[in-house]
């Protein structure tokens, strides 16, 4: 990413405790709900009352997936605009721990981009290690850079947190905790909110489909910023499939007001 955005990705890397973990196994980044809207226990969604679902992940030792990813960024400062084009090839590769309660997940990035007015150049590869609970809530992550905003902006898998409890379509649910954040790289206390819209189809796939909406207000380098992110996911046999996501940061101060737009589109293709 470029280094508007790193400038904003400042860590808050006051770890916490976590709440006490959660019985199922997890996957870790990727957002995964398990089984698909048929309201059968076998298929890892169990029904609890007319049209209410109880979302789990569902990651199996040892599987391996791959997503891809588009990402426009584009930064307003004063009179000035520019754009940047990133595609991204993500693969996350998944072992659980030997009781397993927790995923424990490897992320593989590889990609390119394309500034504005230049031809596409390849970016480094890189890769971190997560450990996440069963809600999707991250709980360690290692080898992530908070000061590098192209890694950073990977941690949009992980922005669902899926509700504890059965919920029917037009059910919302919040969380307002300390959190791993695409607007931070770390541990930050953030709001977010949630929305089941019910079922969905994704190509033939029948999915579960929700909203989310992230706030947080804070300060980097000098200025005060403002962070808003909003996007809809999709997620059928235990996988998130496909997610279309937006975030708008905005500075204040020193004279002069910075906003960055950035837009993402992720499609797991195997």
């Amino acid at each position: 990413m470029s280094n508007s955005i790193a400038c904003r990705l400042t860590a808050a890397a006051r770890r916490r405790a976590c709440e006490a973990p959660l019985a199922a196994a997890v996957c870790a980044l990727m957002v995964f709900a398990s089984g698909g809207p048929a309201a059968r226990p076998e298929g890892g969604v169990a029904e609890a009352g007319p049209s209410a679902y109880l979302m789990q992940y569902d990651v199996k030792k040892g599987e391996s997936l791959t997503y891809q990813v588009l990402i426009s960024e584009t930064i307003y400062s004063g009179a000035k605009r520019t754009t940047n084009l990133y595609r991204e090839e993500i693969r996350v590769e998944n072992s659980g721990t030997d009781d397993g309660s927790r995923m424990r997940q490897t992320v593989i990035c590889v990609g390119s981009a394309t500034p504005e007015g230049s031809e596409a150049r390849g970016l480094e590869p890189f890769r971190y290690y997560l450990t996440v609970e069963k809600t999707g809530r991250i709980i360690e992550a290692e080898g992530l850079r908070p000061w590098d905003g192209r890694q950073i902006e990977t941690l949009w898998l992980a922005q669902v947190i899926l509700a504890d409890r059965p919920v029917a379509p037009g059910e919302t649910w919040t969380v307002n905790d300390e959190l791993y954040s695409t607007a931070a790289g770390g541990l930050v206390l953030e709001r977010r909110t949630y929305k089941f819209e019910g079922i969905a189809k994704v190509g033939s796939q029948d999915a579960f489909k929700v909203k989310y909406e992230v706030s947080r207000k804070g300060r980097s380098n000098g200025k005060d910023y403002t962070y808003i992110g909003t996007g809809t996911f999709y997620l059928a046999s235990g996988k998130l499939v496909k997610l279309d996501s937006s975030e708008i940061v905005t500075y204040a101060g020193n004279g002069q007001d910075t906003k960055i737009i950035t837009m993402i589109q992720v499609e797991l293709v195997r």
